[in-house]
């Protein structure tokens, strides 16, 4: 248990995920299945580039280590447990993704892997307190309007890469 109570346990998860996502995500999007379904849902946004999708990643996992250092150094453990939840809550997405594809989508395999350690590590620093919603609700906010933020940007970072690389 002492691994998984690590603060920094999170950014770990995290990046194991998103390296699922990093990985399959250009290759899955390039699928006629998926290009198909573009017209009616939008997977994973409008990237479909590896790189302008790893810079959304690198800002998450940066702000995930800056969390992590602070809940370390100053032993806030409901900071953490909001984390913690938030990332654990975007599972479902993943989940409805599937259903919604009918097949694989990029991150349900390291989903599937880590629910049961979210599940410890959430019940390790669950405490019942009706102030944890104080926590709870502006983590939840942040962290899925940065993911809305990021997802919304990726598009002209892909641009910006790509004329950047033209050469």
């Amino acid at each position: 248990m002492n691994l998984l109570s690590n603060y920094f346990m999170l950014p770990i998860l995290f990046i194991l995920h998103d390296f699922e996502e990093m990985i399959f995500v250009p290759l899955w999007k390039n699928s006629k299945k998926v290009q198909s379904l573009n017209k009616t849902a939008k997977f994973f946004g409008r990237v479909n580039n590896g790189s302008a999708f790893s810079i959304g990643v690198l800002e998450e996992f940066v702000i995930l280590l800056i969390i992590s250092a602070i809940c370390q150094a100053t032993h806030n453990t409901e900071l953490y447990l909001g984390f913690c939840i938030a990332y654990a809550y975007h599972f479902l997405i993943h989940f409805r993704m599937c259903i919604q594809y009918k097949g694989y989508v990029p991150g349900i395999y390291t989903v599937i892997l880590q629910i049961p350690i979210m599940v410890i590590i959430i019940l390790h620093y669950w405490k019942v307190d009706i102030f944890f919603i104080f926590y709870l609700i502006p983590i939840m906010l942040l962290s899925y309007i940065n993911l809305y933020i990021m997802h919304k940007i990726m598009p002209s970072l892909q641009h910006w890469l790509l004329n950047l690389f033209k050469g």
